[in-house]
């Protein structure tokens, strides 16, 4: 997973600093169309007449960051339990209980820095959405500690950007919206506006062309609602274990018959750290000030939403659930057989 933007340091946004020229470069115009087609990459989560609503670039692959700290931490707390165990033991001897608590302390070091891993995710904010009012034409965007930007769409500098992942050896790219100091030149916020699936470079434009589309285009509301199959169940609600099911082992949707089967416990594991994330985060709430901006008209034909969607075949929807509870027993199978061979060997 790419986190660029959600934690600190090199993984966050870097503000107040003069554009670059691959910035300048990557400029997204939103008078010219990027595309022949449209695509939201399921990202939206609600649409009408006033505002398109989408999900953040963390959303997708919501899971991978507890499931990784967990990973991290398992050992850790492993250690600290031997190394206390050890120098109780050998309290008379004091190199060897040195040693267990020197040993005890790196591994508690190293042990927060993975439950900080977790926190990335878990008992934060579901998700942080992005609003876009087509008719006042402004922007909203929630930023992960929780406060919104508000900004002009006509006063946005948007552009192309990437992200390497050394990890994973390739680029992440997004739809990235700069907010501008009064010299047009430095950047004053930063936020993700759009982010294609496993953030694929060809899947951009056809994404930019939808949001751009419904911002620019006078047939824009009504050709992003035609384009529209599938929103996200959330805004004012979490994400149910259903859809979060069917989401995680969503990145295997391609080989339901191949990929689903034999990646079924390592998708059912991250599919559980997606659910612990979800579930112990807040759901987050627009301020009343922006509810009041982004009234529905009452009688709006292109209101759209997680209710709009259809129902998922037995090969989308039952086909996951049947994998992701197989999956999660061989997985608890390894774990409690892997955690019985550490007790034992203590």
């Amino acid at each position: 997973m790419n986190f660029k933007g959600l934690g600190p340091y090199k993984w966050k946004y870097k503000i107040n600093r003069p554009l670059t020229d691959e910035e300048i470069k990557n400029h997204l115009d939103v008078n010219t169309s990027a595309s022949r087609e449209i695509d939201n990459d399921l990202s939206v989560i609600r649409l009408n007449s006033t505002y398109l609503e989408l999900v953040d670039r963390w959303y997708a692959d919501k899971g991978h960051a507890v499931i990784y700290g967990a990973l991290g931490a398992s050992p850790m707390i492993y250690g600290i339990v031997a190394g206390l165990q050890v120098t109780i033991e050998k309290i008379d001897h004091l190199e060897i209980a040195l040693f267990g608590i020197v040993a005890s302390a790196i591994c508690f070091a190293i042990l927060v820095t993975f439950l900080w891993f977790i926190k990335l995710e878990a008992f934060r904010l579901t998700h942080y959405p992005i609003r876009l009012n087509r008719k006042t034409r402004m922007v909203y965007a929630f930023k992960p500690n929780g406060s919104v930007i508000r900004a002009s769409w006509d006063n946005l500098f948007i552009c192309k950007d990437s992200h390497y992942v050394p990890l994973m050896g390739r680029r992440f790219y997004d739809i990235r919206a700069h907010i501008l100091d009064k010299d047009g030149l430095t950047i004053r916020e930063t936020f993700t506006l759009g982010y294609p699936y496993f953030g694929d470079e060809e899947r951009l434009p056809p994404l930019w062309e939808y949001i751009r589309c419904y911002m620019e285009d006078n047939n824009g509301v009504k050709k992003n609602y035609e384009t529209t199959k599938l929103c996200m169940p959330v805004g004012e609600r979490r994400e149910g274990l259903y859809f979060g099911i069917v989401r995680g082992f969503g990145i295997a949707a391609f080989s339901p018959f191949i990929a689903q089967p034999l990646m079924s416990p390592i998708w059912a594991v991250i599919t559980w750290g997606r659910l612990i994330a979800m579930y112990t985060s807040r759901v987050p709430r627009w301020p009343e000030e922006i509810e009041a901006e982004c009234q529905i008209d009452e009688n709006d034909p292109y209101c759209k939403d997680w209710r709009d969607n259809d129902k998922f075949t037995f090969i989308e929807g039952p086909w996951p659930v049947i994998w992701f509870v197989i999956g999660s027993a061989i997985a608890i199978t390894a774990i409690y057989l892997t955690v019985t061979s550490m007790a034992n060997a203590m």
